[in-house]
């Protein structure tokens, strides 16, 4: 099991952050996802042998968001 954690720079509401809370839920390999609307930040439990860190980025850019690897 892999940790990773990104810094979301444009959320603009609650809504934002639920929408990729998400896809990311969605995702094969994440176990785990906390979104944090106020701060932006995204942390993401995963199992490495199954799903990508360009994986998990692509999740959340085709959602329409800017993240930066923190």
């Amino acid at each position: 099991m892999s940790e990773i954690e990104y810094r979301v720079t444009d959320f603009d509401c609650p809504t934002c952050a639920s929408n990729v809370e998400r896809a990311l839920s969605k995702t094969d390999g994440v176990d785990r996802v906390e979104v944090h609307y106020t701060t932006g930040r995204v942390e993401i439990e995963y199992d490495d042998g199954v799903v990508e860190t360009d994986d998990l980025e692509r999740t959340i850019t085709k959602q329409g968001y800017t993240l930066r690897v923190r």
